[in-house]
């Protein structure tokens, strides 16, 4: 149901796009999965990241809309039991994230972003409490910057910073192309 939800969120404010005019673009990148640390010893993962978007330069100037799914490929590892075994967490996440490219120079620029993340992260359970810690299917907000470097025309390469949920954020580079 809160999968529909997110869903439903996305096809909104994607029609409200379609009917405006932008250029769209597409990249990917790897991302480390950084996890707290905290007695919890948590091991951080790798992740590979897809994005999409469309600048909506007729609404405002330099506001974009991305669509983004994370999936880790190496996957976070926690200690929830306290001894030397580690369990591994499946970072599934989709997102959809309003952006505002802030030129710096002709060919840099800063990135905030701020949306809704669908989470869908497998793995362990906490043991202590029985509290769902990791594993979540809620609707949640997500937040993140980054900053790019424009290589040549419709070829950006970027870094960000994105924070997934309240257990783990992810350190990523890649490139985008602008179509």
């Amino acid at each position: 149901m809160k999968f529909t939800k997110a869903l439903l969120a996305t096809a909104v404010l994607s029609s409200g796009v379609m009917a405006t005019e932008g250029g769209v673009y597409a990249g990917g990148g790897l991302a480390f999965e950084a996890v707290p640390n905290n007695s919890q010893n948590w091991e951080m993962g790798m992740a590979v990241v897809l994005r999409g978007g469309m600048t909506l330069d007729a609404v405002l100037e330099n506001f974009a809309v991305e669509a983004e799914l994370t999936k880790s490929v190496v996957d976070p590892k926690v200690n929830y039991k306290g001894d030397t075994s580690r369990d591994k967490i499946n970072v599934t996440t989709l997102a959809t994230y309003a952006v505002y490219r802030i030129p710096i120079t002709d060919k840099i620029y800063v990135k905030p972003r701020f949306g809704i993340i669908f989470p869908n992260l497998g793995g362990a359970e906490y043991d202590g409490s029985n509290d769902n810690v990791v594993n979540s299917r809620d609707v949640t907000f997500s937040s993140g910057i980054g900053g790019g470097f424009t290589v040549m025309n419709h070829l950006d390469v970027y870094v960000d910073y994105t924070v997934i949920g309240e257990s783990i954020t992810n350190y990523g580079a890649g490139v985008e192309y602008h179509f």
